[in-house]
């Protein structure tokens, strides 16, 4: 037998070892997510991934091979997160979690959103799940984040990004900084009214409350009375609620005609959005991630280093995949100075093998990827 010859059996029974110990990790894999399904956790842990590399560096003679290690983990800790996708889709497809069991099924589950009662949130809500019975809500965004995680509830309701204004930032990062998933989303037309209490003129405001969403969707119209104060609130249904609270025809709020009703208040002057196609797009949130075959819109988000030519080759992966990407939003990491992380939506599943061959290539190239959801597309307004 040549020398080559006892290197490739020596090859031959390093791959036998390789095989046996990679089949051995995917069946721990599958009993930690498992454990994640019981408790609610999510799949994607960076910062133990990160550790798992530096740690197994350490054990290298040859540190030369420090590089290459690390692409080796990295591999494998990606197969390993497909593996865990896959069992959560299976459980939950066992258990009958899809969109329209979760619709159908609505009041044994439960449901939170954010603001109060006559919020676009709520209506959001109404909207996607049908009559729910004892719904929660919640006075800040990250207030619904926080009951998803503690198991308070099972779907949140968040307002994600409006036609006129853009994205909501604030949502984007919980989302991610949250380790929630997006199971669905919901688009809302938004017609914004001015309203005030039971003989109100329009000469005698002198304060207006309102999301600053709201103010920003009528800025054209508050442009004309640039003497009445703007003040900030929670979110415009809570802004009609004080205004009623305050009984007072000096002060005014910017809401949906639903919340007026609920606070019995009139509208002072109705449809004063800049836009007459004004939409908000909502998200549908929960634990765990929900995917069927019925799903086709996929959300990532991932690293981005800042050098040139970094956008490029992470953004040809999608092209060379022939996937439609349907929105790209740029974010400032938490850490590190000009360090940026990039949200991109775009049309597919995840169980599609083009799917899977471009995220897995982004994956392998940046140091941070999760994958958000896998959802049904909302038709747009």
């Amino acid at each position: 037998m040549s020398d080559l010859d006892q290197y490739r059996a020596k090859i031959e029974e390093i791959d036998r070892q390789l095989t046996k110990l990679f089949e051995e990790r995917l069946n721990v894999v599958n009993d930690i997510c498992q454990y994640k399904i019981d408790h609610g956790l999510s799949i994607e842990q960076q910062n133990h991934e990160e550790e798992v590399v530096k740690k197994n560096i350490q054990h290298l003679s040859n540190k030369g091979y420090a590089d290459e290690l690390t692409r080796f983990f990295l591999n494998t800790m990606e197969i390993s997160k497909q593996v865990q996708h896959k069992k959560v889709r299976e459980n939950n497809a066992k258990n009958k979690l899809s969109h329209n069991t979760v619709t159908n099924n609505v009041n044994h589950l439960k449901i939170g959103y954010y603001g109060v009662q006559g919020s676009f949130s709520e209506e959001a809500m109404l909207q996607y799940f049908g009559d729910v019975k004892d719904a929660k809500n919640y006075e800040e965004f990250e207030d619904v984040f926080d009951a998803i995680k503690s198991g308070e509830i099972d779907y949140g309701v968040v307002p994600i990004e409006n036609s006129s204004t853009g994205t909501i930032s604030q949502v984007l990062d919980l989302v991610n900084r949250k380790g929630l998933y997006i199971n669905g989303e919901t688009v809302l037309k938004i017609n914004q009214h001015l309203i005030g209490v039971e003989g109100t003129k329009i000469e005698d405001i002198n304060e207006v409350y309102s999301h600053p969403q709201g103010f920003e969707q009528t800025s054209e119209f508050l442009r004309n009375y640039r003497h009445w104060t703007l003040t900030p609130f929670h979110s415009t249904a809570d802004s009609v609620k004080l205004v009623a609270e305050l009984n007072d025809q000096t002060k005014v709020a910017i809401a949906s005609e639903r919340a007026a009703k609920i606070y019995n208040l009139e509208i002072i002057k109705e449809n004063i959005n800049n836009k007459t196609g004004n939409s908000t797009r909502f998200f549908i949130i929960s634990r765990n991630l929900i995917a069927n075959e019925t799903c086709n819109k996929v959300s990532v988000v991932f690293s981005m280093e800042h050098k040139a030519g970094t956008l490029y080759h992470l953004l040809r992966h999608f092209a060379e995949n022939d996937i439609n990407m349907v929105k790209i939003e740029s974010r400032p990491q938490e850490y590190g100075l000009w360090k940026y992380l990039l949200y991109v939506d775009f049309q597919g599943n995840i169980e599609e093998a083009r799917v899977n061959r471009a995220l897995g290539l982004i994956s392998q190239s940046c140091e941070y990827y999760r994958l958000l959801g896998c959802y049904k597309q909302c038709e747009l307004l």
